[in-house]
């Protein structure tokens, strides 16, 4: 089975009070219905950095473990990165990392900003033991060598509208996350499958498949396409006139429901390194919405700023007709004399504390302007409430590509960084700076 992978993000303000062998903690975060959090701390010269699991130690029977792998990041406002990796058996509530992650002077000449630093956490539940007995990825039948079949019935069909979306369930094959859904677009009824692999630093992956779309009737009347394509750049694939609407209703309407099944053959996966310095200009934005239950028909919610690439970047979540639209939100505010862009390629994510997520398909847009750009009609509020509020709770994600940009800064005249730090005794290097230093006997 595949991991269970999460994302946690703090920004640690008061950098300069933090006195030697004093921490700062983040505020509990929950993921898959377990409690975490950040601790940073300073001692002898060095930031320290470590995941926390809050969740109460257990004996006999009832102890639990969680095996996990995690990347821990500093980032700089600039785009700049530090990251170390770390691999822990939790146990009991404890926190694990690196007493000696970066050095102090270092973190604060090249990562803090306006007395602050922001941590990312990116990680991966391999393993574990007593805890995890419901499984938010099932699969539903038994797999052949190469091939899979996913079954889903979408209700309420009567009550859609233009562009209207719905899913199913994650399910599980061969070890990645797969999902369906359909739309109405126009007069049309379109079905997609996806793909919700993980997307990992300094790999890149494709999965060539070829799948038939099956609406069965409850007669048994059959309509299906096939289609071949890639899974990977593109996580989505499908065909947007599917069967007209009309034809739906007359035939494979039952009960208010509608009855899809996808059969799967893949036929390649690759899986392999890729020059890290392709994400010198990714990064990501996680906000915890506590008060799901205030933002009323026709309202909003708005993050605050983060600033990533020395761009301010906000998410926003919109709760209009029944639906919940959500938008990545450009927050630059240059003088109207100066043009800018600024070319992307991102994903916007929900995620549930109890597991459950939903990714979107990749969003192309450039940024000109102070504006936000996403999803309308994304999913029914009630749908919403049902699947992904725990608490009234819901975690909102963006995974941001920053592709090209213009008219911020010359960028001919900027070398760009890779990102990467090269620890030397107690001391870090740049991977430029190392190379350099390296080739200069």
């Amino acid at each position: 089975m595949t991991g269970k992978t999460f994302l946690l993000t703090h920004t640690f303000n008061d950098i300069s009070k933090l006195g030697e062998e004093q921490s700062y903690y983040s505020d509990n975060e929950i993921r898959y219905n377990v409690p975490w959090r950040l601790q940073i701390f300073r001692k002898e010269g060095f930031l320290g950095l470590n995941l926390q699991c809050e969740k109460k130690e257990c004996f006999g029977e009832r102890k639990w473990s969680f095996q996990t792998k995690f990347i821990m990041k500093l980032v700089a406002v600039s785009g700049k990165f530090f990251r170390r990796t770390v691999q822990h058996d939790f146990q009991k509530p404890e926190g694990n990392g690196m007493d000696k992650f970066i050095g102090w002077e270092n973190m604060q000449r090249d990562y803090m900003d306006k007395d602050s630093i922001i941590i990312e956490i990116h990680a991966n539940i391999v393993s574990s033991t007593g805890f995890f007995e419901v499984k938010y990825l099932p699969n539903s039948q038994p797999d052949s060598d190469n091939s899979f079949v996913m079954k889903h019935t979408f209700k309420n069909i009567s009550r859609f509208v233009v562009k209207e979306r719905d899913y199913s369930d994650l399910e599980e094959h061969f070890n990645i996350p797969w999902r369906m859904q359909i739309q109405k677009s126009n007069e049309f009824l379109g079905i997609f499958l996806y793909c919700e692999k993980e997307i990992s630093e300094g790999r890149k992956w494709s999965i060539e498949c070829e799948f038939d779309s099956r609406l069965i009737s409850a007669s048994g009347k059959l309509h299906f396409i096939r289609t071949k394509s890639i899974f990977g750049a593109t996580s989505g694939w499908g065909r947007g006139k599917f069967i007209s609407w009309s034809d739906l209703e007359k035939d494979y309407v039952n009960n208010d429901s509608i009855y899809m099944e996808i059969r799967v053959k893949i036929i390649k996966i690759t899986d392999e390194p890729c020059n890290i310095a392709n994400t010198e200009r990714a990064f990501v934005l996680s906000h915890t919405v506590r008060n799901m239950s205030s933002i009323k028909e026709g309202g909003d919610y708005l993050t605050d700023i983060q600033t990533r690439f020395n761009i301010p970047w906000k998410l926003k979540i919109q709760r209009l007709n029944g639906f919940i639209e959500l938008f990545l939100r450009c927050a630059e505010n240059m003088c109207e004399s100066r043009k800018w862009s600024i070319e992307t390629e991102y994903q916007l994510k929900l995620v549930s504390t109890n597991g459950r997520s939903l990714s979107l398909k990749n969003i192309k847009y450039v940024f000109d302007k102070p504006f936000g750009y996403g999803w309308l009609t994304l999913l029914r509020w009630d749908s919403l409430e049902e699947k992904y509020i725990v608490n009234d709770t819901l975690i909102i994600e963006a995974h941001v590509k920053i592709l090209n940009m213009t008219g911020i800064v010359d960028e001919a005249s900027v070398e760009k960084p890779s990102g990467i730090v090269i620890p030397v005794g107690d001391q870090e290097y740049s991977l430029e700076k190392w190379l350099e230093m390296a080739f200069d006997h």
